[in-house]
């Protein structure tokens, strides 16, 4: 009966395992979808969303002139406060409104889906102040 209940209990976590790491790719590939899109338009190679870490390079390199940037975000103390500025870059970015960053913000993989799919294109990477002053008077 042991022996059983053993089994039982490995099988059970395989299964959540199993589903755990389904959720996990199923997540990264939604990522990915919505990125290619995103650097589609802005005339940037597809295939690049997928790369991991150069994935957030090429977005900060679009959005804010300059990809090593993104360093700033993997440093746990400034990952809060960087992940607002991307929100804000690529809100402006892609001439959204201020709904748009906070959906960012928060929900990133959903942001990038509507920004890939959705009717906005590619404004480029302009002067952060003029963009965020535009950004206020839209609203």
């Amino acid at each position: 009966m042991e022996l059983i209940a053993e089994l039982l209990k490995i099988m059970f976590i395989l299964i959540m395992l199993g589903t755990l790491l389904l959720i996990a790719v199923g997540y990264y590939a939604l990522t990915c979808i919505g990125r290619m899109k995103m650097f589609r338009k802005a005339g940037t190679e597809a295939w690049k969303a997928w790369v991991p870490f150069y994935r957030d390079y090429v977005l900060c390199e679009l959005c804010m002139g300059k990809g090593w940037y993104f360093v700033f975000g993997l440093i746990p103390v400034l990952s809060i406060f960087m992940r607002a500025v991307y929100a804000l870059e690529v809100t402006l970015s892609y001439g959204q409104n201020m709904l748009f960053g906070i959906l960012y913000y928060f929900f990133p993989v959903i942001a990038e889906l509507i920004a890939g799919f959705g009717g906005c294109s590619y404004k480029g990477s302009q002067d952060l102040e003029e963009q965020v002053k535009r950004m206020f008077q839209d609203s």
